[in-house]
Parts: C-alpha cells; structure tokens; sequence
C-alpha cells in the first residue's frame, strides 16, 4: 500500500522508529556531556544517526517486533506511585522483614513478560527473579500483597497476586 508521497505503511513506521532511535540517542549523549557547545551536538547528532541505523537494521534482522502490550499504559501511570510505595516499603522491610515473599504473577491476557518484568522490576520492593513463559513472571517481594504495577498487569483471577 502506498500513499501519496510514496511512503507506505512500513516505510513510515521505519521513518518513526529511526527517529526515536535518534532521538534517544542523541539525547543520551548529549545528557552524558559536561558542557554541551554546538560541535559536541554536532557529534552527538551525527553519532545518533550511525546507532539509530544499526538498532533499526538489528531490529529487523532479529525480527523483533513489539506485541503483548495491553496493560503498558495504566503499568507505566502506576510506576511513580510503585516507586514511592516502593521506597516506603524498603524502609520499613530494614526494620521488620517477615513480610519478602517469592511469587508468581499470572499476566493479564496480551501482556508480555518482557517488558512487564522490566516495570514490575522498577519499583525497590519487587525484583523479577524469573520469567518461567510468556505470561508468568517470579518475583520476590517485600510487601504482602499487590502493588499498583502488579494491579495493572496480573490477571484479574488472581487477586492476591499469589498462586
């Protein structure tokens, strides 16, 4: 299928996921840089544009492609309010440990464990210890019960967050 101006669906989509690339590219280094003068942006730009070149191409080659994300949107809302919960709960674990716990959290449909492990993982109270199938995560805790980020992904039969 191809629009006017003769850019398909999948060349936009590459346009855009160069772009990001760039963009988070370019932004890292020029976050990294002590003194940021015009020719260290230049170099920052120039450089982001070989790294965008090589994700994009590595990412196709691989065949990668991003899928089971129902649930990121409300996940990544709740991930301050875990962090914070989270900070709280580390604290409080330094003076009364009894409640770490491992677990497994069964994600909600069309979730995926990769990226859902690495938002469970964010908050200081949860770490993923294991990724048993694409659905499933093993976390150890130190709270009792759900935090806002497992709300968002676990499956609504599992209540407790506990199997």
């Amino acid at each position: 299928m191809v629009e006017c101006g003769g850019v398909g669906r999948l060349g936009l989509r590459a346009v855009v996921e160069f772009v990001v690339w760039w963009a988070v590219l370019a932004g890292l280094t020029v976050v990294f840089i002590s003194s940021v003068t015009p020719v260290e942006l230049l170099v920052a730009g120039v450089a982001a544009v070989g790294g965008a070149l090589a994700a994009v191409r590595m990412r196709r080659i691989a065949g990668v492609r991003l899928t089971g994300v129902r649930g990121a949107v409300a996940a990544v809302l709740a991930l301050p309010r875990a962090v914070l919960r989270g900070l709280a709960v580390l604290v409080a674990a330094l003076a009364n440990p009894a409640d770490a716990a491992v677990r497994r959290i069964r994600l909600r449909p069309g979730a995926d464990a990769g990226w859902a492990g690495v938002l469970l993982g964010a908050s200081p109270d949860t770490c993923v210890v294991d990724v048993p199938c694409p659905d499933e995560v093993v976390v150890h805790t130190l709270r009792p019960g759900k935090g806002p980020v497992e709300r968002a992904l676990a499956e609504d039969r599992d209540p407790g967050g506990t199997r």
